[in-house]
This record gives structure tokens, C-alpha cells and sequence, in this order.
């Protein structure tokens, strides 16, 4: 079962790849025809009327609307599910009609607004999620001890922080406290104009975490051993 899992999940990793490539390759050439677009769905719309026409313009549609709401029902429905069995007392179906208003009200303010709200969350969440992946990864060696987890994303949530400001969007970087802290974090945190001002306090934190299990584990062996 195992190895099927991952031939399958190998050829999703690389029809995914090749569908992001030609994505890459086709917004990049489209630079000779058309000007740099505020977000990625008119880039493919006008890559779409330029070489197929009307007939481009109604695929993308109808490829964009069945890819979305299979996506949109998956979530829903995983939203939904999760959160009925964490709160019970609220049915699934109210669930269900939360996430869809919410939805629906969050898909008018337009695409453009929906970009710049959400990279601030996905700065912030990114390397939290990235850390955890490599701790689940690394939890044998630690015996899965929480501590490990709980100081390393600890210490991930400083500069995770600090990016979800600096994606913040452009009108309200005007803001003095703003250009301070992110000032801060430019001449302290390495890398962090690069993105990736999270590593070095994760590994710190991998670190200090692994250090604290250790001495906790000598601990133990030692009130044993007396």
C-alpha cells in the first residue's frame, strides 16, 4: 500500500510540476505582449483571448469555475466536518451555511483585495507550517517530546510575525510603528529581506528544544537510577 501511496503521489508531484512550469513559461513570454497584470487570473485571461479568442475566453471560464468548486467544495466540507465534531452542539448544516456566506462575501471583494489580505496570513503561517512539517519529520530522534515542539514554534512565531507586517498591504506601511518594527527586523533578523527570517530562529529553536530534551531525558535516567 505504501509504495502505491508513493507512486501515485509521484506522478501527482509531477503532473502538478509540469502544469506550474507551462504556467511559469506561458506568464513569462506574455511579458513580450502584454503588461506586467496585477494578479495571475488576468494574466491567463488575456493570454487566453490573445491566442484562442472568444473560444479562449469561454475555456478558461468553464475550466476555472469546474477547478474551483471542486477545490471550494473540499474545503467546505473539511471545514464543516472538522469544526461539527470540535463544537457538536452546532450542526454540520449550520457549519456548512457559515462557510458559504463567509465565502461569498469574501469572493466579491474582488481578487486583487482577497491577494492582499491573505499574503499577510500566509507569511504567518508559512513557516509555522514549514517547521512543524520538518519536526514531524525529525520527531523520532526526540521521542516525539513536545517541549521540542512547543520552543521551536515559540521562537518561529517572532520573525513569522514580523513577515505577516511586512506583507501587510502598501497603503499601510505609511504608519511610523509600522517602519520601525520592520526596520527592526531588517537589521536583526537574518535573511528576512529575503523571506526566510524564520530559519535561524527555527533552528535555534530545534536546537535549544533538543538540548531541553536531552537534559530532561538525563534527568529522568538519573531519578531512576537513585
Amino acid at each position: 500500500v505504501s509504495i502505491e501511496t508513493a507512486k501515485s503521489g509521484f506522478l501527482g508531484i509531477a503532473g502538478v510540476a509540469i502544469i506550474y512550469l507551462a504556467l511559469i513559461w506561458l506568464g513569462a513570454t506574455s511579458l513580450h505582449q502584454f503588461k506586467l497584470a496585477a494578479n495571475g487570473g488576468i494574466t491567463l485571461a488575456q493570454i487566453s483571448h490573445h491566442y484562442l479568442g472568444t473560444a479562449g475566453d469561454a475555456i478558461l471560464a468553464t475550466l476555472a469555475t469546474i477547478t474551483c468548486m471542486t477545490s471550494a467544495m473540499g474545503l467546505v466540507i473539511a471545514f464543516s466536518q472538522d469544526f461539527h465534531r470540535r463544537f457538536p452542539k452546532i450542526s454540520y448544516r449550520t457549519f456548512l451555511r457559515i462557510n458559504c456566506g463567509l465565502s461569498f462575501l469574501f469572493a466579491n471583494l474582488g481578487l486583487d483585495q482577497i491577494i492582499a489580505w491573505s499574503t499577510p496570513i500566509l507569511m504567518f503561517l508559512y513557516p509555522l507550517a514549514i517547521t512543524l512539517i520538518i519536526l514531524g519529520l525529525l520527531s523520532p530522534i526526540f521521542k516525539h517530546d513536545r517541549l521540542v515542539y512547543q520552543i521551536t514554534t515559540a521562537l518561529t512565531l517572532i520573525p513569522a510575525f514580523f513577515d505577516m507586517l511586512n506583507a501587510l498591504p502598501a497603503n499601510l506601511h505609511d504608519s511610523q510603528l509600522l517602519q520601525t518594527l520592520l526596520g527592526f527586523a531588517q537589521q536583526y533578523f537574518p535573511f528576512f529581506s529575503l523571506g526566510f527570517g524564520w530559519l535561524t530562529f527555527g533552528i535555534a529553536g530545534l536546537i535549544l528544544g533538543l538540548i531541553c530534551h536531552v537534559l530532561k531525558v538525563r534527568k529522568r535516567l538519573g531519578l531512576l537510577s537513585e
